[in-house]
């Protein structure tokens, strides 16, 4: 399935998520509520495997991502506990209300 055919979408504003792996006080409540577990933390760039093993370096930077978004069964409750309102879900293009 392509991205624009996605029947489920959940969109993340990176300028208002406040997610930060690092910092206690970061903001990771969709993370803790969501009952299909669609949120995860990514790596903000790819790993390049064609590097040697002993040269590579793990990511620093990590970000909040959406890889199981086709699991997600709507409920909103991601959206309602963003406190800067970073989040929005589409199914098949249209914004759930919350």
């Amino acid at each position: 399935m392509t991205e624009q055919t996605k029947a489920v979408e959940i969109i993340i504003d990176k300028e208002k998520c406040r997610y930060s792996m690092y910092d206690p006080l970061g903001c990771k409540k969709c993370m803790q509520v969501c009952p299909e577990v669609c949120f995860a933390t990514l790596p903000s760039h790819k790993r390049d495997f064609s590097i040697p093993l002993e040269k590579r370096v793990d990511p620093t930077v990590w970000v909040l991502g959406t890889p199981w978004d086709d699991q997600c069964n709507g409920c909103g409750v991601c959206i309602k506990v963003c406190p800067t309102q970073a989040i929005t879900i589409k199914f098949d293009g249209i914004a759930l209300k919350v």
